[in-house]
Formats: C-alpha cells, sequence, structure tokens
C-alpha cells in the first residue's frame, strides 16, 4: 500500500497539469488590446498616416495639370521669362550680334522682340514634351543644403526630371531639345543673317547660361537658408 500511493501521485501530475493549463483558455476570444504574450500583434485600429515624400527639404506630391500649365505660363511668359530674355538681349546688345540690327534702340528693341519669341518656343517645346512623356520639370530649389549640394541641384535640373508621385529623377533630353528648339528656328526665320540653322545652335549657348544662371539665382538669392543641421537637405 506505502508502494502504490506514491505511485498513484506521479501518475496523477501530468494530468492535473493539463487540466490547469487549458483551465480559462479562449482560443477564439478576440484580444482587445491586440497584445498576445511573447508576440508582439499590430493593432488593427490604429492607422498610420502615410509619411510625406520629401524633395530637397520639401514635401513633393505629383504636380496637377492645372499646376504644370501655370508653371508653363510663367516660365514661358511670366517674369521668370522676362529676366531671361531681357539678361540675353543685354548680352546680344553688347556684342552686336546679329550684326544687321545695329546698336541702337531699334536694334536693341528687335533684339529684345526676338529674344521673347525664343524663350516663348522654348516654353511651349519644354510643355508639350513635358505632357508627353509625364514629366515634371519644374524646378524645386534646394532648401536648406549646403553650397556643393545647391550647384549640383542646378546643374541636374538641365538634363533630368521628375517622375512619378516619389518625384525620383530620371534622365531626359527634354530640357536641351527645348533649348535647342527657340534659337534654331529664329536664325532660320527671321534673323537678318538668313538660314543658318548651326548658328541657331551655337546662340543655345546664351539660352543654357541664362536658365543656369536663373537658377543659381533662385538658389543662392531666393532661397535665403543655404544650410540648416535640422533638415537632412539634399
Amino acid at each position: 500500500m506505502r508502494l502504490f500511493l506514491p505511485l498513484l501521485l506521479v501518475l496523477a501530475l501530468p494530468v492535473a497539469a493539463q487540466t490547469d493549463s487549458s483551465a480559462g483558455a479562449m482560443p477564439d476570444a478576440p484580444n482587445p488590446q491586440g497584445v498576445q504574450v511573447g508576440l508582439k500583434v499590430r493593432d488593427p485600429s490604429v492607422v498610420r498616416a502615410p509619411q510625406p515624400v520629401m524633395i530637397n527639404g520639401r514635401s513633393y506630391q505629383r504636380p496637377t495639370q492645372r499646376e504644370l500649365f501655370l508653371s508653363y505660363l510663367r516660365d514661358s511668359y511670366g517674369l521668370p521669362a522676362l529676366g531671361l530674355s531681357t539678361a540675353r538681349t543685354l548680352y546680344n546688345q553688347g556684342l552686336d550680334q546679329p550684326k544687321g540690327w545695329g546698336t541702337d534702340f531699334a536694334g536693341f528693341s528687335q533684339r529684345f522682340g526676338s529674344n521673347l519669341a525664343i524663350t516663348a518656343i522654348n516654353g511651349n517645346v519644354r510643355y508639350g514634351m513635358e505632357e508627353i512623356f509625364h514629366e515634371d520639370l519644374r524646378y524645386i530649389p534646394c532648401h536648406g543644403c549646403n553650397v556643393k549640394h545647391k550647384v549640383v541641384n542646378v546643374l541636374l535640373a538641365e538634363v533630368t526630371a521628375r517622375h512619378d508621385t516619389d518625384g525620383h529623377r530620371f534622365f531626359t533630353l527634354t530640357p536641351t531639345i527645348a533649348d535647342f528648339s527657340g534659337p534654331i528656328i529664329a536664325h532660320t526665320l527671321w534673323y537678318p543673317s538668313g538660314f543658318d540653322p548651326f548658328a541657331g545652335v551655337v546662340a543655345t549657348r546664351t539660352v543654357f547660361a541664362t536658365r543656369i544662371g536663373g537658377h543659381l539665382f533662385r538658389e543662392f538669392v531666393w532661397e535665403r537658408r543655404h544650410k540648416d543641421p535640422k533638415e537632412p537637405g539634399y
């Protein structure tokens, strides 16, 4: 009898342990806290807002058709277009180019009108290709960047565009083709030198120079903050 009682206790212990562990368990019951013991479970009731896409220290959103059209009007006929056309006119006037227009006020007026037309042609070609290839060619200054990143941002703007909702850069010929269009058409149709498309190709250098100069103005004059340690910048 003394040997029988311990043996009975040994056989009963596993059964009792199994009964205790299953008592009160509800595997089909929902967990109101969204947490299980030993496991981290995301609460399905918590919805996190999507993080904004940051480009050059600013939040980026894919531009609408209206925004692209307004950008086209501003760059082709607004104050930026007027400033670039005036800068090229003063340069041409100082070099007396083209020779047939002279250096008096009439010559200045002809050069100014010609440069306005070149800017408008470039803007129309740019906007047309931007729509066809679904590109975003707007210039975005580098907010809170150092000098090096600002210069890189200026140069990349002439050979890249932004695409998709995240605004990533990709190589494109649109800015180059647009900048060549106006001078080539001008030297073909109304310049006093006559039909000379190659001279238009050479004259494109002033278009590139003024566009880069305009971007530099926006980066270092219009955009006052050159570097902010609180922001990642470029």
